[in-house]
């Protein structure tokens, strides 16, 4: 009786220390797991300025150095993956290890932060006005559009489903056409003002500008060669 308990308990030892681990990766090998895995989420701890300057495609912005951090993290599903980064890795690692002892299961850490991405030639192609934003306004928002690029606005919501099914190829696009368009996904759950006053009334929506100039919309989802025809035109 004695040696199945003790051999109950070390399967339960085993069992439990295989969970809520942190795993550090480099540059190419966070890019290749982070795509091969579905449903993750990417976050990005720095401040919302750096986040502004360009950030991985469809990362999620909470502030490391926010008061209100753990209060953020705390509201999100501790069972999905989390691909986590900072600018070279420090604010990244004391993230990582908070979200570890809030309990997430699954997260995946980038060793040397956004400077050693940019180093190894990885793509800053997405603008993602995302959670944790109080909302952007219109002066904002035309700032966000106003480009020598051409710049494709996504208006979506988390829990939309074909707002979902298109991520993938939003991110191939944005992999496609970087450095010459912008796409900016804008969650109108938290940007309702802007939703309201862009009449943003079904999702996905899509604006198309050029030069700053709204040139088309389109509601649905869209698909490659819609993407090609407008995201490969000349501005």
């Amino acid at each position: 009786m004695r040696v199945l308990l003790y051999f109950m308990l070390m399967v339960l030892s085993i069992s439990c220390s295989g969970q809520n681990q942190i795993t550090d990766l480099d540059p190419n090998e966070f890019n290749a797991q982070m795509t091969a895995e579905q449903n993750e989420i990417v976050l990005d701890v720095r401040t919302t300025e750096e986040f502004a300057k360009g950030s991985i495609a469809f990362a999620r912005n909470i502030d490391n150095r926010s008061p209100n951090f753990e209060t953020e993290i705390n509201k999100l599903n501790k069972k999905k993956v989390y691909f986590i980064y900072c600018l070279s890795g420090g604010r990244s690692g004391s993230a990582a290890s908070l979200m570890k002892d809030l309990g997430f299961e699954h997260i995946v850490a980038l060793k040397g932060g956004i400077l050693a991405w940019q180093k190894n030639n990885l793509p800053l192609a997405s603008i993602n006005v995302n959670a944790n934003s109080q909302g952007i306004d219109e002066v904002e928002y035309k700032k966000l559009v106003h480009s020598d690029k051409i710049v494709l606005i996504d208006f979506y919501a988390p829990w939309c489903a074909p707002c979902r099914r298109m991520e993938p190829l939003l991110k191939e696009v944005t992999e496609q056409y970087k450095g010459k368009a912008t796409i900016i996904r804008i969650n109108i759950d938290e940007n309702s003002s802007l939703a309201k006053s862009q009449k943003i009334d079904e999702i996905p929506f899509f604006k198309y500008y050029v030069n700053g100039e709204e040139k088309g919309n389109y509601i649905g989802e869209l698909n490659k060669e819609t993407f090609d025809r407008l995201l490969g035109a000349k501005p």
